[in-house]
């Protein structure tokens, strides 16, 4: 479990309630307060601090995402969507804090209506939630088995991951206008993209998607006339992505796009 601590709040009274806390919501209360960026590419929000537009957060885990774009914008609203219902306290929290600007719903995104199972490592306590894949084959990977094992688990070993019920549906079947969806989905991409063709086809919102998988999701994003972008955080501008580049989240914008939002970031592309 991430621990944060609030300089200006008693540490003695922060160690009694941090153990009291369902797992996530000390964090979020830290990373609310503090107003800090969980990942380098969310800091492309304080460009965006006063344009109107909603995010959708899909794979919201414990909120970060939400709780990056909420502290750093004033128009923004935020639609997250997150299978795992252990996270039902950290996300009805930032409701709380931002009860005009945020909302959510504890399902999965996918290209059909079904059910499937949500497969988390280890304990709650050991704060792997963001691991959680309906995809058991990602934790084949080495990276995952090597992080796994650091921790005394071992990714073979099916009992060491807890499952969970997730109701999946097509997100285009929500009825929102985002103009920004963020995708973190743990080897799910493709299928989650699937679902939002409608969305990618007539609204054409930016897309903020994790570099997981993406010889299966690429080619889809690229048919609907996307271009792909990285974050230079030593620049503070977005150059065009190639294929050495080793970088955690790409973005994808469609230079077509009446949204304010992608007209923002198409201004931040670095030209040569």
């Amino acid at each position: 479990m991430t621990r944060i601590k609030l300089k200006s709040w008693p540490s003695k009274l922060a160690k009694i309630l941090q153990p009291l806390l369902p797992e996530g919501v000390f964090a979020n209360l830290g990373q609310w307060y503090s107003r800090y960026v969980h990942e380098s590419d969310f800091e492309i929000f304080d460009w965006l601090a006063e344009v109107p537009g909603l995010v959708l957060d899909v794979g919201a885990n414990r909120g970060h995402s939400a709780l990056s774009v909420l502290r750093h914008t004033r128009r923004m609203h935020v639609f997250s969507v997150e299978p795992n219902r252990e996270h039902c306290w950290n996300l009805l929290l930032i409701w709380l804090l931002h009860p005009l600007r945020f909302r959510f719903r504890l399902v999965a995104a996918g290209d059909t209506f079904t059910h499937k199972t949500l497969h988390i490592p280890g304990h709650h306590s050991l704060g792997l939630s963001a691991l959680g894949s309906l995809d058991p084959s990602e934790f084949e990977k080495d990276h995952i088995r090597e992080e796994l094992a650091e921790l005394g688990l071992d990714s073979r070993d099916k009992s060491v991951f807890r499952k969970v019920a997730a109701q999946v549906i097509p997100l285009d079947d929500l009825g929102l206008s985002p103009d920004l969806i963020k995708l973190d989905v743990e080897g799910f991409e493709l299928q989650a993209l699937r679902g939002l063709k409608e969305a990618l086809g007539h609204l054409r919102p930016a897309l903020l998607v994790e570099m997981n998988h993406p010889d299966r999701w690429m080619p889809l994003v690229k048919s609907f006339g996307y271009v792909f972008y990285y974050y230079d955080a030593s620049t503070g501008k977005l150059n065009s992505y190639n294929e050495t580049d080793g970088v955690l989240n790409l973005f994808c914008l469609h230079t077509d796009s009446h949204s304010l939002l992608t007209q923002a970031l198409l201004k931040k592309v670095k030209t040569s």
